[in-house]
């Protein structure tokens, strides 16, 4: 009877063991997390809030000068060779394709140079997203993003921990036209083709 004791307490301890290295991550353990607007609470302190960063092209990157950012320095985002400060990693999604506004899907970004097994995803408070996955890429890591949407003009937040600084991630979004804003517009190129007709 001591004996099964004595097993029984050497499993849990190593069961505990296990867990307490799980939640112990180390805290330079490179980390994306996505996460939706920033807090309706925060709205009484609107003016500090700066606006939000504009996403305009499916194809795009974050930079992050300290690596962990915004806890210790904003983004940076880089479209067309021109940077838009983020202090808050603050970004709104204002994709459109044909002049029809585009709802995001799904993120990845590339982190050149980060171990994949060190690497993890999570997500903040309201995240547009309910899967993240880790994956392996020539000379680095891939970070995603899906299983959810950011809607044309919706906002959201990202978080960077752990990343060398000056760090640069490669970003795609993969984009859907909204079927609202679609109906709008062929609705519209109808009314105009009724219109030439009768002219």
């Amino acid at each position: 009877m001591k004996a099964v004791h004595i097993l029984v307490l050497c499993i849990l301890t190593l069961g505990l063991g296990a867990v307490a290295s799980a939640d112990s991550l180390p805290a330079n353990d490179p980390a994306i997390k996505t996460g939706g607007p920033l807090a309706a609470s925060a709205a009484v302190f609107a003016p500090s809030i700066p606006a939000p960063a504009g996403i305009i092209t499916p194809e795009f990157t974050i930079e992050s000068p300290s690596g962990t950012s915004p806890d210790t320095s904003p983004c940076i985002l880089v479209q067309g060779g021109v940077s838009t400060p983020s202090p808050l990693c603050y970004f709104e999604n204002d994709i459109t394709t044909n002049g029809v506004g585009d709802t995001i899907s799904a993120l990845i970004f590339d982190a050149l140079g980060v171990d994949p097994t060190t690497a993890n995803c999570g997500f903040l408070s309201g995240s547009p997203f309910t899967s993240c996955g880790i994956d392996s890429i020539p000379g680095g890591t891939e970070f995603s993003f899906n299983g959810g949407s950011i809607p044309f003009h919706d906002d959201f937040t990202l978080d960077f921990v752990g990343f060398p600084p000056n760090f640069g991630f490669p970003t795609s979004a993969t984009t859907t036209p909204e079927p609202g804003t679609m109906a709008l517009l062929l609705a519209g190129l109808g009314s105009l083709a009724i219109r030439r007709k009768r002219s």
